[in-house]
């Protein structure tokens, strides 16, 4: 029976192949949208739970928009003086406070980081953050001579890492956080400045705005819930020229946008989906009129009316199965691209789905295809199995 299902779809292969087309198409699309989706929403709740902060007071100097302050590890060397930790401290509402200290790696050949990437030093007195995110649920303070590497940092191999010329031993590497720790390497806030000092790079900006000892780049505040938002905000803001970032606002606009763009997508999938079923089903109930002296002489050989319904329903699961196979090798590669063009055109907050999610998603979609193929070629099936060997075969269209 394959033999001849495989000899029925080879004669007609111009009909097959685009069929097939038409089937890998809408499976690709599909499946890219999948995992595009899984890792979106994944990482939009890792992000909102990691962020830990439900607001994030920057220089209002920051040129960059609130997603890519939030969701990227581009460098910012951004400062403002360190007395705004006591003022924003005694702020009615605000539950407690961190401050941070951002330099940056330079894009040299001598470093383990060969691209500029965020150098954030955190406070281990007054962070609530940094500790839990740890893979190996190490706690407490790092050394001077230690760092964390973000989930997506590349670059580096081993257990040390070179940086602005000093060697370091990796601590650790942060689970995937769905922000921008993803992208950054974490040291102490008094190795972060030291280093800051010490680079010749940065002079200019300590002849500018003083010494790195007496300043923070961003302040991370939790607020008491009993007290109203806006309040605090409008508080944080009136003790100097700070810029306000609400977190689960940030999240909450990147997830529509996300949504409308998933939405397009989707209808565009749909729609292909819809015309492949369309093109599926033409297929197949065309070839209740067009084969009947093949079928008759299956008939007069012998083949059963379960035979004929076996041979068109087959031609139908080859054909989808063949086509979401394809389909989902070209929605990988596709994902890829979607994934690079996103990110390279906005900031979100991205961790990759587990594999046997993907695996599941993939199944799914193949199990989907390959029942409408079988549901398509179900009508001609059960016409061909009632066709009359002796006037079936008085047609001319046995090849």
């Amino acid at each position: 029976m394959l033999h001849i299902i495989w000899q029925s779809l080879i004669r007609r292969w111009v009909q097959s192949l685009s069929t097939l087309l038409a089937v890998a198409i809408s499976v690709g699309i599909l499946f890219s949208l999948l995992i595009m989706y899984l890792g979106v929403s994944q990482g939009l709740e890792t992000g909102k739970k990691r962020l830990g902060a439900d607001l994030l007071v920057v220089p209002d100097s920051v040129r960059l928009d609130p997603e890519s302050a939030l969701f990227t590890g581009a460098p910012l060397n951004v400062y403002m003086p360190l007395d705004y930790l006591e003022k924003t401290a005694q702020i009615p509402g605000v539950r407690r406070v961190t401050s941070q200290f951002f330099t940056q790696t330079l894009s040299e050949d001598c470093c383990s980081v060969g691209d500029a990437v965020r150098l954030i030093g955190y406070d281990p007195e007054t962070d609530w953050l940094i500790g839990s995110w740890l893979r190996d649920g190490r706690s407490g303070p790092l050394g001077r001579d230690e760092v964390l590497i973000g989930a997506k940092v590349q670059g580096f191999k081993g257990e040390q890492a070179v940086i602005l010329n000093k060697t370091f031993k990796v601590a650790a590497v942060l689970e995937p956080a769905g922000n921008s720790l993803d992208y950054s390497i974490i040291v102490t806030l008094d190795t972060a400045r030291q280093l800051a000092k010490e680079s010749p790079y940065f002079n200019y900006i300590w002849k500018e705005n003083g010494p790195p000892e007496n300043l923070v780049s961003n302040l991370l505040i939790e607020v008491d819930e009993n007290h109203p938002g806006e309040d605090i905000v409008k508080a944080v803001e009136g003790t100097g020229k700070l810029k306000v970032i609400s977190t689960s606002e940030v999240v909450n606009k990147v997830r529509q946008q996300m949504d409308t763009i998933f939405v397009v997508i989707l209808i565009g999938g749909i729609l292909i989906s819809a015309a492949s079923f369309l093109q599926l089903f033409s297929r197949f109930f065309s070839l209740a009129w067009d084969r009947k002296g093949e079928w008759g002489l299956y008939r007069a050989l012998g083949a059963t009316r379960a035979d004929l319904k076996l041979l068109v329903v087959g031609e139908a699961v080859v054909l989808t199965f063949a086509g979401a196979v394809s389909g989902i090798a070209v929605g990988g590669l596709l994902y890829y691209c979607i994934l690079a063009f996103l990110q390279e055109q906005s900031a979100f907050p991205y961790i990759s789905p587990p594999l046997l999610t993907v695996i599941a998603g993939a199944l799914g979609i193949t199990l989907v295809f390959v029942s409408l193929g079988v549901i398509s070629a179900w009508i001609p099936a059960r016409q061909g199995g009632k066709i009359d060997p002796s006037l079936a075969m008085s047609l001319d269209d046995i090849n």
